[in-house]
């Protein structure tokens, strides 16, 4: 193939993709990345203790065993150890971070607390599927391997089924149908409008169903029902999944990526009605590729794996590959971008009738690939120049390493060290209380051993205060800190674009309307869609601070002592109680928190009933809150014609209702009592006004 038809077939849109083109660019795409792929399998084994010559007993047997056959080859897990506890850190940081999204435009500002609301919902209910496993895969693969690739698209999934419909369901469902096959009319006509008008029948089955629903009442039908219909997400392994050129700099100006995944043959076939894939490319794969993994990608050259994985693990006979080939390219007759989808086998381009591809088509509503990747450092400008956690800790993990094995082997020299023996006369049996012979005092005796290792211990923290100092992890350092709140935002700038490049999938695929409902949010919500051409800037914050108690009660108390100079309310105390409610138990908070009028409902319910039970004699308690509503309430009830006549005529009534309002009176007046103690008179008043703070300059 000419280079220049290669160029003409990568940049240029066509009525049919070039396969041939594509396999090359996926081969020399995979070819190229090889140093990236070494990379990925030295972390992969840094951080799992593989080694060449690793035994199960963690003893160093061979030729090349140092300092002695069956000497201490101890595991030391400073780099999984790390990495572990930032990928808690990371997934405890989503859970409780404060997701927000910003209108861009003014006319977009009403909508925005409910789009923040929806994308909550859409993270913690399920609605896209989950989503916080594969952010875990994600967090996990950014720190071992320095890339976190998501893809983000929109999951209508259909599945046929069998069922037993009969005519009375018939009869409900459509009565025009019902009518014309008891009528006996043309069959042709009826088997076109039931084609049309339940999905998955064809001609050939609708001709049938209507002989058995003539003759017995019912039929068995293949019927189509939507399972899925969601934002899809999936973390994709950056060595083995997707794969950029390795020049690509910035993966949004890419000319083209690739997915490569599998699928078994069952799925293949649902392929073919749900998605619309040829049906003779599917077929010749199923035939002709089930099982193969000969790929570049997949090729190991560590041996040891065997030890942990079975032999079997990489014998894939039931799944077949399949290469998603991604391109941006351009109208020749308008100049017009698009991002375009070929579904291929990279060994097959194509036979006879039989195509190439499966599928060929416009990402329609995409202007980016639908992928979001970010690189755990930015010190280089191409993204598959980065680095790893592996690689930062190497070092110091085998330094480690060797100092505690070092210590074992000095331990097992001092528990049993060396004996020393005339030559020809050792001794045939050693342990407690055995009999040892010798001809004269001296000749068995012990080797000297190593004096204890005093520094290794020491030199030991030493390294491990390092790695924590360059993983974040350091406690004592005010750096480190820093360091550990740039990977958390890191981390969750990486959702925020996934969340984003989720709502606007939903916007252009998505119901036209959804009921949500969010903890701290009581009622339920209805997300309308709207125009898929609004836009959000979508933000995920998060304090590490947070995970330390301490400061989070200084925070919580400071926001409260902020209350004393609110002069002119712009703080809703309502949601600082919801917000230090949910920062206390979310799950408890969302239990026990209701809005401002299911409160004040609820207040006046109870005081109504309260009332009653007073006009029919029995004492009631004011309740634990809502003493100004209470009050008020008893008020207007006791100018009442009826019970103002009665509280003149019974006093033993007067007495319980004075009795009542006056315990929510005391609650008011302790209530007030408190800022009195705070500036030692009652709070300065005109009439029912407030003037307290009216001399006290603006900040």
């Amino acid at each position: 193939m000419q280079n220049e038809d290669i160029f003409e077939s990568l940049t240029y849109v066509g009525d049919e993709p070039n396969v041939k083109a594509l396999r090359r660019a996926y081969d020399q795409t995979v070819l190229e990345l090889e140093p990236y792929f070494d990379v990925c399998r030295t972390s992969y084994d840094d951080r799992r203790n593989f080694w060449n010559g690793k035994s199960r007993d963690l003893r160093k047997h061979g030729a090349d065993a140092f300092p002695w056959e069956g000497a201490s080859d101890m595991e030391a897990h400073t780099i999984d150890e790390r990495i572990t506890r930032l990928v808690s850190l990371f997934m405890s940081a989503l859970t409780r971070a404060n997701i927000r999204a910003f209108p861009v435009e003014i006319t977009d500002i009403g909508r925005s607390k409910v789009v923040s609301n929806f994308l909550r919902w859409m993270v913690t209910s399920g609605y896209i599927n989950r989503f916080a496993e594969e952010m875990e895969l994600g967090a996990n693969y950014m720190l071992e391997r320095g890339l976190m690739v998501t893809y983000v698209g929109w999951n209508r999934e259909d599945t046929r089924f069998k069922q037993t419909v009969t005519m009375d369901q018939i009869g409900q469902m459509n009565p025009e149908i019902y009518r014309s096959i008891l009528d006996g009319g043309n069959d042709d006509e009826l088997a076109a409008f039931i084609e049309t008008t339940f999905d998955g029948i064809n001609i050939k089955t609708a001709k049938k169903a209507i002989k058995e629903l003539r003759n017995t009442s019912e039929t068995v039908l293949p019927l189509i029902r939507r399972l899925v219909d969601a934002p899809e997400i999936k973390t994709l392994s950056p060595d083995g999944d997707f794969f950029f050129p390795s020049y690509v700099t910035d993966p949004q100006r890419a000319p083209y990526c690739f997915w490569r995944t599998s699928y078994t043959a069952q799925e293949l076939e649902g392929k073919v009605t749900t998605d619309g894939w040829d049906a003779d490319f599917v077929q010749h794969i199923i035939e002709r590729y089930r099982g193969t993994s000969d790929n570049m990608v997949d090729r190991d050259s560590d041996q040891n794996r065997s030890m942990i994985f079975t032999d079997n693990t990489d014998q894939q006979d039931e799944l077949i590959e399949i290469i998603y080939g991604y391109q941006r390219l351009v109208d020749q007759e308008d100049g017009a971008q698009g991002i375009y989808c070929t579904v291929f086998h990279r060994e097959f381009s194509g036979d006879g009738d039989i195509p190439g591809f499966a599928k060929f088509e416009l990402l329609n509503g995409y202007e980016d690939y639908p992928v979001v990747v970010t690189r755990l450092s930015e010190d280089s400008k191409r993204m598959y120049d980065t680095m790893t956690f592996p690689q930062i800790l190497r070092g110091i993990q085998n330094q480690i390493k060797i100092e505690r094995d070092s210590r074992i082997d000095r331990n097992s020299i001092a528990t049993m060290p060396p004996i020393i023996h005339p030559v020809g006369q050792a001794p045939t049996d050693w342990g407690p209380g055995r009999y040892i012979p010798y001809r004269r005092k001296g000749d068995i005796d012990f080797a000297p051993t190593p004096p204890p290792p005093t520094g290794s211990i020491e030199m030991e923290q030493t390294q491990q205060a390092q790695a924590d100092r360059l993983c974040g992890l350091d406690e004592t350092s005010q750096i480190s800190g820093v360091r550990k709140q740039f990977l958390v935002d890191k981390f969750l700038q990486h959702n925020a674009k996934v969340l984003r490049m989720a709502f606007k999938c939903y916007q252009r695929f998505g119901p036209d309307s959804t009921f949500f409902r969010v903890t701290g949010v009581p009622e339920s919500v209805q997300m309308v869609k709207g125009d898929p051409n609004e836009n959000f800037d979508i933000m995920i914050n998060y304090d590490v601070l947070t995970t330390d108690p301490e400061a989070q009660a200084q925070k919580l108390q400071g926001m409260l002592g902020m209350l004393q100079y609110d002069r002119n309310g712009l703080m809703n105390v309502d949601n600082l109680l919801t917000a230090i409610a949910s920062s206390i138990d979310p799950v408890l908070a969302d239990g026990i928190l209701q809005s401002p009028q299911v409160a004040q409902d609820e207040i006046i319910r109870g005081v109504t009933d309260d009332l009653a039970k007073i006009f029919a004699g029995i004492e009631m308690p004011a309740r634990a809150n809502g003493g100004q509503t209470a009050v008020q309430l008893v008020q207007e009830y006791s100018q009442q014609e009826d019970i103002a006549g009665r509280l003149q005529q019974d006093q033993m009534f007067a007495q319980r209702l004075q009795k009542y309002v006056g315990q929510y009176t005391f609650q008011m007046q302790q209530a007030e009592n408190a800022q009195i103690g705070r500036i030692g008179t009652s709070p300065a008043e005109v009439g029912n006004v407030n003037t307290q703070n009216a001399n006290e300059s603006s900040y």
